[in-house]
């Protein structure tokens, strides 16, 4: 029985003997895959370093659970290799990476990746694996986790209930066969799409560029004429109208106009309903008062009205317009059984059902086919039930549509049909004024014109079905998808805003501003998210930390910008990964040694290793742009595939000396100057004294954002007089670079505002206050996703800058204690030899602001870290 998808998402694990500690979802490429994983943290408690060969009877009870893991070839590298492992011995995190993939297989979601890492607790692993949709594989790996403690515990289990309830979840959740088709044609042509709702609502390209479809129906369509093809009855007058031979079509609320309609034409008639679409409530081939009637009573119950034809005899062939242009067309035939003598109507509907192309929904090349009131009538017409036994070579239709999607079979016939048909078909369209429509024909030959034939086209459809022209059960298939995405997206027209990707462990912000007051000035309406917010032409729409998957989707999904640039934090690759599927540009500006021994980084090469996407994940015309001086990001450059851009501060650094001879491009400092090189030619920039943001070549610690900021401009092509023109009026203010080396005068002193909240940080602001001989009083913070030592020794190093500490709680403890990161910062400060007399601790940060700047007087420089610059900027003001 088919459960609700909330019964699926509340599906449980079994809690023992091997425990779940987390499950998460990573969308974007991410530290283990470059795409879609789901990532289930495992205790194996007592079954740590226990292996499979060392279970009793496991590996046959595994096989026996789920014969069809014979097909996994894991490291071995044929069928049988998987199990191979298990007979010799493999751990159980292993065996439940491969049956949730199995399990997502079967389901007809192959999604054919898995790995199993080990992670800094003892005992505990990460089992990844590939999902098509996130709720069919957690449910996948739910189950994984509970058919293995099944196994162990010698319970009972039923994979082949799990498999059809992933294949209901598929069928609920998976873009339908002419959605997915579109994109996949955009995916072929790069254009990136993003999933808008949980049904077939699709976004194409990004930004200002950016169009919409719903299945077949397009942004672009006019929804006065899908109304209009809704709209049956007013569908054939206008049609007539237009001189297409259309059967006589009557409106009715009544069944004796039914009644005399049928009598007047001496015929058969078929009634449905005055509006509708997939064949629903149509009845044919009506003949009788009874029949009339009861047609009638089952129409009325979507419509008020009904409508009525007479009945056509022919076959029936679908013939599809796109962009107002004949594309493909099929014959389309209901779905029927054809008796032998023995088995019963019943039984020959389950012998067609059971036929391999034939699955539930809509995603196999067959649908299966529900016995259902039209089925039964159908039977009753021919005095046959479903216990009846048909007569060998007697036929009997199942339905009175041949739509797919009710079991119904395609064959193509696009090469077939008469040119005067297609021109029929073409005008319905645009009579209608429908780009993309299914027009429906009934004739003995489409073959022949159906002016000569008797042929008529009974209606046009919006959202045509692309299914049975992508997978007919007969003949050619065809990419209409194509033809849709050409009409979208014409030649040499833009599909997606470009995107500047920003990452490492110190100065993303400024880099992310800089960039943007460039673009701006460049004239583009840009869109950026950082960890202050997120920003529409400069516009503040949400503030905070906005540097997560989620978050770059809200820019890319808008629809004015023209250009988004992204801070892409540690922390969003971690949780969830990449926003985007890739960037134009991918800036890593350094690696160093922040958030080791948090979230599984052991090391800061694991700490590389996961920016290292932003790198990897670039277009192939598009640049990578690494800081050479870094060796852990310099190393990104050996597996990427885009173009690569060096950066560096020295003028001699020889990964840079040998680029610039390939006639790579590189951005450098040369005797105070910043150079750009590019193939053989070498530019003189500007002296670094002529930046602002330098503050006079003092704050040396902004040479990397600068640098690297260039190097993406340049690439981006814009001039270098530009370039020189931006550096020189950008300056740091709170409005260009609010909360970031913000120096405000207030009463003959200085305060300086910034957000430097880690080692690096406060290591340049260190060198840039050694140019300044008056005392310094530091408010400082630190925020709690990271090691007590790193938070302690923030701490420390504060003390190497200011003669005296307000130390105070920041905004993002991490699920720490209140108190406990100013205790730490604290204790880190008294370790290094700091007097606890100059040290005060606030857990309110406005109330450390406001303390600090009642100290201000002259020779004092005030410095006061904040992760919120709007508030602190406001309290300053306060003080002026």
């Amino acid at each position: 029985m088919p459960k609700t998808l909330q019964e699926y998402i509340s599906y449980s694990f079994l809690k023992e003997p091997l425990k779940v500690l987390k499950t998460q979802v990573m969308h974007g490429a991410n530290y283990f895959s470059a795409g879609p994983i789901v990532l289930i943290r495992l205790d194996l408690g007592s079954y740590n370093e226990v292996f499979t060969n060392q279970i009793e009877a496991f590996p046959e009870k595994l096989e026996k659970a789920l014969p069809s893991l014979y097909e996994h070839h894991c490291s071995v590298g044929k069928k049988g290799g998987f199990l191979l492992r298990v007979n010799e011995g493999t751990l159980l995190g292993h065996v439940i990476e491969h049956v949730a993939i199995e399990l997502q297989t079967l389901a007809g979601m192959d999604v054919g990746y898995g790995k199993t890492r080990s992670t800094l607790e003892t005992g505990v692993y990460n089992i990844i694996f590939r999902f098509f949709d996130e709720v069919a594989g957690i449910y996948a790996g739910k189950a994984a986790v509970n058919l293995v403690n099944s196994l162990l515990t010698n319970q009972k289990f039923d994979c082949n209930e799990i498999v059809e309830n992933l294949i209901d979840i598929r069928e609920k959740r998976l873009l339908g066969p002419s959605t997915q088709a579109i994109v996949n044609e955009a995916e072929k042509r790069k254009i990136p799409f993003l999933r808008l709702d949980e049904y077939n609502l699709v976004q194409l390209g990004t930004g200002k560029y950016h169009k919409s479809v719903r299945a077949t129906i397009t942004s672009d369509t006019n929804f006065i004429a899908v109304e209009t093809s809704d709209n049956k009855f007013l569908t054939s007058l206008m049609l007539t109208n237009a001189g297409i031979p259309m059967p006589e079509t009557i409106s009715a609320d009544n069944t004796l106009d039914l009644l005399d309609f049928q009598k007047r034409l001496q015929k058969p008639i078929v009634v449905k309903p005055y509006e509708g679409y997939l064949g629903k409530s149509l009845t044919v081939n009506l003949k009788t008062e009874k029949e009339i009637t009861n047609a009638f009573l089952q129409a009325k119950e979507f419509n008020d009205k009904v409508i009525a034809q007479p009945h056509v005899e022919g076959k029936s062939y679908r013939l599809l317009i796109i962009d107002y242009k004949f594309v493909a067309a099929t014959e389309l035939t209901p779905p029927y059984v054809s008796g032998n003598g023995a088995l019963s109507v019943k039984q020959l509907i389950e012998q067609l059902n059971a036929q391999p192309e034939r699955q539930q929904g809509d995603k196999g090349k067959l649908s299966i086919v529900e016995i259902d009131e039209i089925t039964e009538k159908l039977l009753s017409d021919n005095e046959l039930t479903l216990d009846s036994v048909l007569s060998t070579g007697k036929t009997i239709f199942l339905k009175t549509s041949g739509n797919m999607k009710f079991g119904g079979s395609a064959k193509d016939v696009t090469d077939t049909v008469n040119p005067f048909n297609i021109f029929l078909a073409e005008r319905a369209a645009r009579v209608i004024g429908l780009n993309v429509a299914g027009v429906d024909f009934i004739t003995s030959d489409i073959a022949a014109p159906i002016n000569e034939n008797g042929g008529v086209i009974i209606e046009i459809n919006a959202a045509p079905d692309f299914r049975m022209h992508l997978n007919p059960t007969d003949g050619v298939s065809r990419n209409v998808a194509k033809s849709l995405v050409d009409m979208l997206f014409p030649a040499n027209e833009k599909t997606r805003v470009p995107i500047f990707s920003v990452t490492g462990t110190a100065g993303k912000t400024i880099a992310v501003l800089l960039l943007n007051y460039c673009l701006k000035q460049e004239g583009f309406t840009t869109g950026i998210n950082t960890s202050d917010g997120l920003y529409i032409d400069d516009k503040c729409l949400f503030k905070g930390n906005m540097t997560y998957t989620e978050d770059v989707a809200l820019v890319l999904k808008d629809p004015v910008i023209d250009c988004a640039i992204t801070e892409t934090s540690r922390e969003g690759i971690l949780r969830k990964g990449l926003g985007y599927k890739f960037a134009d540009f991918g800036i890593v500006l350094n690696i160093h040694d922040e958030h080791v021994g948090v979230d599984d980084i052991e090391y800061i090469e694991d700490l590389a290793y996961a920016k290292s996407v932003v790198a990897e994940e670039v277009y192939e015309d598009g640049y990578s742009i690494l800081n050479a001086d870094n060796e852990l990001v310099l190393e990104m450059k050996n597996r990427l595939y885009s173009k690569i851009a060096l950066f560096s501060k020295q003028a001699q650094n020889k990964d840079v000396s040998a680029h610039i001879l390939k006639g790579g491009l590189a951005v450098n400092i040369i005797d105070n100057v910043i150079c750009v090189h590019h193939k053989t030619k070498s530019i003189q920039l500007i002296p670094l004294t002529d930046i602002p943001l330098t503050f006079g070549n003092k704050a040396t610690f902004m040479y990397d954002q600068i640098l690297a900021s260039v190097a993406a401009l340049f690439a981006f092509g814009v001039t270098i007089e530009n370039i020189v023109k931006y550096l020189k009026s950008f300056l740091p203010t709170p409005e260009n670079l609010p909360g970031r080396m913000n120096l405000i005068p207030i009463k003959g002193s200085m305060v300086l505002l910034d957000n430097a909240h880690n080692i690096i940080n406060l290591q340049g602001l260190k060198s840039f206050l050694d140019n300044y001989t008056e005392e310094k009083i530091g408010v400082v913070y630190a925020t709690g996703d990271r090691s007590d030592e790193q938070i302690m020794e923030i701490g420390a190093t504060a003390t190497s800058i200011f003669s005296e500490i307000l130390f105070y709680e920041g905004i993002d403890n991490s699920g720490r204690q209140t108190g406990e990161i100013i205790e730490l910062l604290k204790k880190g400060a008294i370790k290094k030899g700091y007097d606890e007399q100059k040290i005060t601790t606030f857990i309110e940060p406005d109330k450390a602001w406001e303390t600090a700047l009642l100290k201000l007087e002259k020779n004092k420089i005030i410095v006061i870290l904040s992760a919120k610059p709007e508030e602190t900027l406001k309290i300053i003001n306060q003080n002026k």
